[in-house]
């Protein structure tokens, strides 16, 4: 069926408006996490967000509600970038336990190349006050949650099919265990000053995450697996 002339521009005129704003969502984000890098989590006010992305302030609350939207919509993007670093990861390893070590040395090397990130997600989580979760942007980012604990879940039962991961192990709290203990070791490596300054005895921190790693490994290793 023929469209006509009107109805083609009409619909031209509608791409357009689309591209742009998908392009002005695009640069409050970019400004947030530029804000993020500078200045931390407490720094993305949204009239600095504004600012930055040289927004009004009430443009920037067409995109998105409060901050709490708009820290979800980084940390989506965040995720999206992080994702097929560990997929590819995990696909390379030979087992199942294997592929956890290798996702876990995946999620520390991006927090070591990027600690902002991890510290405006821990400052997130950690900031005291009640997330509006009602948001698109919210539930579009637990979505992302949810897929980045899938794959830890599909890992460990990988392990538990060849054989490389104890049978008895259940997948998912097992695999929030390994989330939220590898967080207390990452904290303490992005601080390593500050914790050195506090210990009364010398502690090589570096052998943290190996030590860390090869502790969880063990716990989950069938008998006989390396």
């Amino acid at each position: 069926m023929a469209v006509s002339c009107d109805g083609g521009q009409a619909l031209a005129v509608a791409a357009r408006r689309e591209r742009e704003r998908t392009a002005r969502r695009e640069a409050i984000l970019d400004a947030a996490q530029e804000l993020i890098a500078s200045e931390g989590y407490y720094g993305v006010r949204m009239d600095a967000v504004a600012d930055a992305a040289e927004l009004s302030k009430g443009t920037l609350y067409l995109y998105f509600e409060n901050k709490d939207a708009l820290c979800a919509a980084v940390a989506t993007r965040l995720i999206d970038d992080f994702i097929p670093r560990i997929d590819g990861a995990i696909k390379k390893a030979q087992s199942g336990l294997d592929g956890v070590r290798a996702l876990l040395q995946a999620y520390y090397d991006q927090t070591v190349e990027n600690p902002h990130h991890f510290r405006f997600a821990l400052a997130w989580l950690s900031a005291g006050e009640r997330m509006d979760d009602s948001t698109e942007a919210f539930q579009t980012y637990r979505g992302r949650v949810g897929r980045m604990l899938s794959l830890v879940v599909a890992t460990l039962q990988r392990g538990q099919a060849d054989g490389s991961i104890r049978a008895e192990v259940d997948p998912l709290p097992q695999a929030m265990q390994l989330w939220t203990s590898f967080l207390g070791i990452v904290l303490v490596g992005l601080n390593r000053e500050a914790m050195e300054q506090r210990i009364p005895v010398p502690v090589d921190l570096n052998t943290l995450v190996p030590l860390h790693l090869d502790a969880m490994l063990r716990a989950l290793s069938s008998e006989g697996a390396s």
